[in-house]
């Protein structure tokens, strides 16, 4: 049954027009003037204007001016908020005086006017005014009614509320679907606010009402729906339910409900276990989320479900039958658990009861059942919970003992088997709601489930490693078992269980061809197993093969392949995939400096194929030959002592071999001529010429002879033998003799007795000998002797004079080995961690010397020393000569292991699993580095994720297992609590500071307010500036705990008009009170008329349309640019404020000199 209750459908459409419509009728009125006309009696006239509309003439003359009664205003508003409180009407009297006394023209003579306001009555009454103008040329007075229409009624008030009518179980009342009620003048005057009880603010609430019969079911259903027809006039719904003490509108009301969505505009609330024979009432508001939200156009239904509450208590539980063998029973239709309580509930293990309802039922011949609760998914869910009691001597207010409950979290349905009951036996069944979905509608239906077969054979297999449970019995190993399960009641199951735990698997993988470049799937593996179910096995490889034979394996990658027998039994092994790349060879020929020279070398290596690599080599003719080995990539062969030549080197490994050709060249041979030669003519006489020319070599010849000269052709040569090098470009040399002939002659002869010993040492030894009787000798040293001893290395000469006089002179150069004697100290193991004494130095000599000694500053002896800590060593090094050299170094030790932690905290969003840390940066230490959580386990990534709150280790090992251990925090979310503060009372006008104070400081804020007027910032604390008492809500998202709270605040804006309109001033242009203006705070917008008046109602003054407080708009005491005399003059002010109200304020000023 559906019970609608309409309005006529001529209140939808008149909604949104209706108006509330003000008249002004001038009933009657008369003039006098002291102005008379020459040829005929005064023309009396007077004239009414209202609200400046323009005036209008009385009495009717004829076809001119107006006849009275007249309705000569009138003004139409939507809402009585919208009427305002006064009419202002200006009656002016006068006498005419036309130029041609023709017609309805108006030249108006001795005039007098007068002004003012005049309450407007309340809607659906009329008032009778009359005003009086007295004391001036003309005198006059106009008898007028003001009349306010009454409008259509209105639900805005409580006792008004719309009365929906009667409301019954299965019914419903009203439709949603039709947009025929809107709260576009409503109020909240005199209204209860569910913002007092915790709920919404309520600003223009409008009012419904229902009362339930005396059966009207557990559950009723409100919905509003916001502008149902697509009119666009939409509010944002907010809705209440309230209950009377008294069932009537002037009792006290208590809040049973409320409903506000954000994301929706519509409402719904459900109202569980009603009362009947109750009048409740319905709130509905318009919330300010968008332009014109809080009020609009919408539609309400009120439905009763029909249906019933199973039993709250146990003793009252509802019986649903006796199981029938092999059949089931359910309930007639559906229940629910809407009333229900806790109150003396029996314990459950599984859940804990909140909202339980109780039943009873009778076991079929079997003991077995199995009980279904089916949640309702059309009108209202519930998370089924399940319980079976059996009552001590089936009385229900004994001990209540506990057969089996269930339920599970996922889906709202629930399902519970029972064994082992005992047969035609009462036990009660409880059924109540997770705390997801607690109270809801549900339906229960219980089936035989059968007979338990009491004895269970069962042959099982399992794998190695693998356990099957038997009751309370684990087994391992393969045997045959018998458990005896013992059940509830006695109920005995007897399992015989044939147990084969299978053997191991045993993996056997081998790479049968490395793979032919790294990341070329080429490399081929072959895997065979044994153990487990012995056959059928079956093979997975990383990359998806399932063959044992793997040929398309990544060279250089890591691949698991797991083994599964016919049993599903598992077994798995990693490899690194083994791989080759082609030979690439690198050579260095060489080019001989002379002809002839067997001294070239070439030197090569090779890189990629597979090391070690065998290469063999020759020359052209085979004259020349050898192999080898090269055990490394980049290791490099040199092959010395060669002549000039084609050499062939051939490298090969197991897979590739490549050959190539190397050059050793050479120029052509180097050859000195003597063309000519004269000898010295005789003894002493130095007049001797040879001549010389050269080829071959690769030029750049140059010509050194004994006697210095360096050309090819060298004359005034002295008697002897000459020496002639010549050297090309290379340093090729061919050198010749060549005797220049004369009479003996004396010869001194110099020579190098003992070289020096060390590098810029100072102990060489010259001697000089001759062929005659030596006298004297003379050493470019200044030595004087034959042999020169203490000599550094260099050239030295000597002049020898023998007896007779003659002088011969003869060079010597004293040598010194090529170089010093030098050694490097160098780390040959670094120190592994801090604090350590591990390092292994060593010294490598270089230069002169066959052997050497070595002496280090810590004591050691020889090439190396170990067992070195952080510090500085030297070390000196000696050749069999003596000769010494000496180096220092600086061991150097790792840093401490340094880590930066960062904890991720767990958020409101997180899970209790949401925290992580990270280490985010390293120092210290050999890099690379591993992390672990647990000390154990090391990885390479600094990230450990899922981490529950909780106080966390971290161990961070270098590349040379140094290690480090530092702590770090994951924390829980914080409660985010957010508090709104400001003065809850402010003026029309002022603006208000708003400030949301946290506990946080990572919060951004969003702001929801009924006009943005006001506003002057955003973030924490914003300006507002209502024109209306309004509510204001803050949420408040910590950014870092993804943590969210709210909070509401009510602005009460008091509406006191301050405005100060002086009663006195002094136009003297003293400085002070020279003129007379309006002073007013930031609630005036407007000043739309400002009118001075003498004491008999002239006009003196008149100014429209101004601010307050602005000297430009102020009377300056004069009319008509003259200064008037002091006395006492009235002023009638119409003021508009921010909040569109206007008022007229009026009074006496005195003007005073």
């Amino acid at each position: 049954m559906k019970r609608i209750a309409f309005l006529f459908l001529l209140l939808q459409a008149t909604l949104a027009t209706a108006q509330i419509q003000v008249t002004l009728t001038v009933d009657n009125g008369s003039s006098d003037s002291d102005c008379d006309d020459i040829f005929s009696p005064p023309d009396l006239l007077w004239q009414v204007n209202v609200e400046n509309e323009g005036w209008v003439t009385y009495p009717d003359d004829g076809p001119c001016f107006t006849a009275f009664p007249n309705q000569q205003y009138t003004a139409s508003y939507t809402c009585p908020v919208d009427v305002p409180a006064q009419l202002e009407l200006c009656f002016r009297a006068f006498e005419n005086d036309p130029l041609i006394p023709v017609g309805c023209f108006i030249v108006p003579s001795c005039e007098e006017t007068i002004c003012q306001n005049f309450d407007i009555p309340p809607p659906g009454q009329s008032v009778s005014y009359n005003l009086v103008l007295a004391g001036g040329a003309s005198t006059g007075e106009v008898n007028f009614t003001i009349s306010t229409s009454e409008g259509l009624s209105s639900n805005d008030a409580l006792c008004n509320a719309e009365d929906m009518g009667l409301l019954l179980r299965g019914d419903t009342l009203g439709d949603y679907s039709m947009g025929i009620y809107d709260n576009i003048c409503a109020t909240n005057a005199n209204e209860p606010n569910p913002i007092t009880q915790g709920g919404f603010g309520n600003e223009n609430g409008v009012w419904f009402q229902f009362t339930t019969g005396s059966d009207i079911g557990s559950l009723l259903l409100v919905e509003a729906i916001s502008d149902p027809e697509g009119t666009g006039d939409e509010i944002d719904i907010q809705m209440g339910i309230y209950l009377s003490d008294n069932n009537a509108c002037d009792g006290n009301f208590t809040l049973q409900a409320w409903d506000y969505t954000a994301s929706s505009p519509d409402a719904f609330l459900q109202i569980p276990c009603p009362l009947p024979n109750t009048t409740y009432f319905i709130l509905i508001d318009g919330a300010i989320s968008f332009p014109g939200s809080e009020a609009g156009v919408f539609g309400i239904q009120v439905s009763s479900v029909d249906v019933d509450d199973a039993p709250d208590f146990r003793c009252d539980a509802l019986m649903i039958g006796e199981v029938p063998e092999n059949g089931s029973i359910s309930l007639p239709q559906p229940v629910s658990n809407y009333c229900a309580t806790s109150v003396s509930d029996p314990y459950s293990p599984n859940f804990v009861m909140q909202s339980s309802v109780w039943f009873q039922f009778i076991t079929p011949p079997s003991g077995h059942v199995l009980i279904e609760g089916i949640s309702s998914r059309t009108i209202d869910s519930i998370g089924i919970q399940l319980g079976i009691y059996r009552a001590f001597n089936n009385n229900c207010n004994l001990f209540f003992q506990h057969i089996t409950s269930e339920y599970t979290e996922e889906g709202l349905d629930e399902s519970l088997e029972a064994t082992c009951l005992f047969p035609g036996q009462i036990y009660y069944l409880v059924v109540d709601g997770d705390a997801y979905n607690n109270r809801g509608i549900f339906t229960i239906n219980i089936s035989d489930a059968g007979d338990i077969t009491p004895v269970t054979n069962q042959d099982v297999t399992i794998c190695f490693g693998d356990s099957f449970p038997v009751g309370s019995s684990t087994y391992t190993a393969s045997g045959l078992y018998a458990d005896t399960l013992t059940l509830f009641q006695g109920c005995d199951s007897i399992v015989n269980t044939t147990l084969t735990v299978l053997d191991p698997i045993v993996i056997d993988l081998v790479q049968t061809q490395p793979a032919v470049g790294l990341g070329n799937a080429n490399g081929i593996a072959q895997v065979s197993a044994s153990g487990g179910a012995g056959n059928g096995y079956s093979f997975s490889w990383c990359d998806g093969s399932i063959a044992n034979t793997n040929n398309t394996l990544v060279g250089g990658a890591v691949c698991c392949v797991t083994v599964t027998d016919a049993m599903g039994c598992t077994a798995d092994t990693c490899f690194t995939v083994d791989y080759i790349t082609d030979i690439i060879p690198s050579f260095q020929g060489d080019t001989l400096a002379c002809f002839g020279q067997e001294d070239g070398q070439i030197v090569f290596s090779a890189i990629n194929g597979y090391p070690p690599y065998l290469y063999e080599w020759q020359n052209g003719d085979n004259s020349i030959n050898g192999s080898g080995i090269i055990n490394a990539e980049g290791e490099e062969v040199i092959l010395p002592d060669l002549p000039a030549g084609a050499y062939t080197i051939m490298i090969m490994d197991d897979f590739f071999d490549t050959t190539f050709t190397v050059q050793v060249l050479e120029p052509e041979l180097l050859v000195l001529t003597v063309d000519d030669k004269v000898d010295a003519s005789c003894f002493s006489f130095c007049d001797g010429q040879i001549s010389v020319s050269a080829s071959g070599g690769v030029g750049g010849y140059q010509f050194a002879w004994s006697n210095n000269e360096t050309t090819a052709v060298v004359s005034g040569l002295c008697a002897g033998p000459f020496q002639v090098t010549l050297t090309d470009a290379n340093g090729c040399q061919q050198t010749q003799n060549i005797a220049i002939a004369e009479p003996e002659e004396f010869i001194a002869t110099a020579s190098e007795v003992q070289p020096v010993s060390c590098y810029e040492g100072s102990d060489g030894i010259v001697s000089v000998e001759t062929n005659g009787n030596p006298m004297a000798y003379e050493w470019s040293t200044a030595a004087t002797t034959q042999t020169v001893n203490g000599l550094p290395a260099g050239s030295y000469s000597v002049l020898v004079t023998n007896a007779d006089g003659c002088q011969d002179s003869a060079t010597v150069a004293v040598t010194q080995p090529s170089g010093p004697v030098m050694v490097a100290a160098v780390v040959e193991e670094p120190v592994s961690c801090k604090g350590e004494a591990d390092a292994v130095l060593r010294a490598i000599p270089s230069g002169p010397g066959q052997s050497f000694t070595f002496t280090w500053s810590n004591g050691a002896m020889g090439a190396a020393a170990s067992g070195i800590a952080a510090g500085a060593y030297s070390v000196i090094a000696a050749n069999e000569k003596g000769c010494e050299a000496a180096a220092q170094i600086m061991v150097s030790e790792p840093d401490f292991i340094q880590a930066t932690l960062s904890a991720t905290d767990v958020t409101c969003v997180s899970g209790e699993n949401g925290g992580a840390i990270q280490v985010d940066t390293t120092l210290g230490g050999t890099p690379p580095y591993e992390y672990a959580l647990d000390g154990v386990l090391f990885a390479d990534s600094p990230q450990f994720p899922a981490l529950f709150p909780g106080g966390y280790t971290v161990t961070v090992r270098d590349a040379a297992g140094c290690e480090a251990e530092f702590n770090a925090t994951v924390n829980d979310a914080p409660e985010l609590l957010v508090e709104l503060t400001g003065d809850p009372s402010m003026q029309l006008g002022d603006s208000l500071l708003l400030t949301a104070q946290t506990n946080s400081l990572n919060v951004v804020y969003t702001w929801t307010y009924p006009d943005s007027s006001g506003s002057k910032a955003a973030g924490q604390s914003i300006w507002v500036s209502p024109l209306i008492s309004s509510g204001y809500r803050v949420a408040a998202l910590d950014t870092v705990t993804l943590c969210r709270a709210s909070d509401d605040f009510f602005v009460t804006v008091r509406t006191d008009r301050r405005v100060f309109i002086p009663n006195a001033f002094s136009p003297n242009e003293d400085g002070r009170n020279d003129t007379f203006m309006i002073y007013a705070d930031n609630a005036v917008t407007n000043i739309k008329s400002f009118r001075i008046f003498s004491r008999a109602g002239s006009l003196i003054y008149e100014d429209t349309g101004f601010q307050p407080n602005d000297i430009g708009h102020a009377w300056d005491g004069t009319f008509r640019g003259q200064e008037l005399d002091p006395g006492v003059f009235v002023y009638v002010a119409e003021i508009e404020f921010i909040d569109g109200r206007v008022e007229v304020f009026k009074g006496d000023v005195a003007l005073v000199k």
